[in-house]
Order: C-alpha cells, then structure tokens, then sequence
C-alpha cells in the first residue's frame, strides 16, 4: 500500500504532472501535494470524503481538485507513475 503522506520520492516521480498555477487574489491555493494526499487517503481508505481527517485541507477543496483530475486524466496518469495506488484509484 502507498504511504501517505507521500514521500519525497514518490512526489518527485508526479509532481509535473501538476502545472504551477500563478496566485491570484483571495486565498492562497492549497498545495497540489496536500491535496493528493487527501484523496489517496479517501481512495485507500474507501471512506466518505467528510469523513476526511482535519490534518488535511477541506473536503470540498479535495472534492473539487480530486474530480477535475479525475475528468482530465491526471489521476490516471498518478496511478501509472505509482502503481501501488492503482486498485484504489480504478475503483471510483
């Protein structure tokens, strides 16, 4: 099973999977690496995203960033680039 947080070399092996976005106005966006952690956690843990542990940013944030990569392809290619995760991600 992946671990979670993900460590520094499994995050080096997606993260340009995750293009730099420029800060705009209003609140500074959460991490790209903050948020695949939340989602890995749901997916492993096959629990409800309210059910998502405070250490984590808000559900709705997760939510949101899970279904746009999820709609773009990106959590695919996530899966191809750590395996371990890729029953929990084929799953939903």
């Amino acid at each position: 099973m992946l671990q979670i947080p993900l460590t520094d070399a499994d995050w080096a092996r997606v993260q340009n999977l995750f293009p730099v976005v420029p800060s705009g106005r209003g609140r500074p966006r959460r991490s790209d690496r903050e948020i695949l952690n939340a989602v890995l956690w749901v997916l492993q843990t096959k629990e409800k995203w309210h059910r998502l542990p405070a250490t984590f940013p808000p559900q709705q944030t997760c939510y949101l960033r899970y279904t746009t990569w999820k709609r773009t392809g990106v959590l695919d290619q996530v899966s191809e680039r750590l395996p371990l995760c890729d029953p929990a991600l084929s799953a939903y």
